[in-house]
């Protein structure tokens, strides 16, 4: 039987995974967005947000299955969502 404390112990150590997967992938696109030559300008974040935003978008039918109904957002409208969140 799996007791409260067990299951709470699981949860903190998916959690303390999830922060490191993160950390992670923060690592790897921040590389990469330097080796693109985005540290040589000066962006707002609100401008970063809206290209990545869009690069996102290029990438998502990809991602997507085929029959799962999810429609990728056009640009346009990756850019508004990056910009709530």
């Amino acid at each position: 039987m799996t007791s409260i404390v067990d299951i709470d112990a699981q949860i903190q150590e998916l959690h303390r995974k999830r922060r490191e997967l993160q950390a992670k992938q923060a690592e790897r696109l921040g590389r990469l967005a330097l080796a693109a030559g985005l540290g040589e300008f000066e962006q707002t974040d609100e401008e970063l947000k809206a290209a990545f935003a869009e690069v996102a978008a290029r990438f998502r039918p990809r991602l997507a299955p085929a029959n799962s109904g999810i429609e990728a957002p056009s640009p346009a409208k990756a850019a508004d969502h990056a910009g709530t969140q």
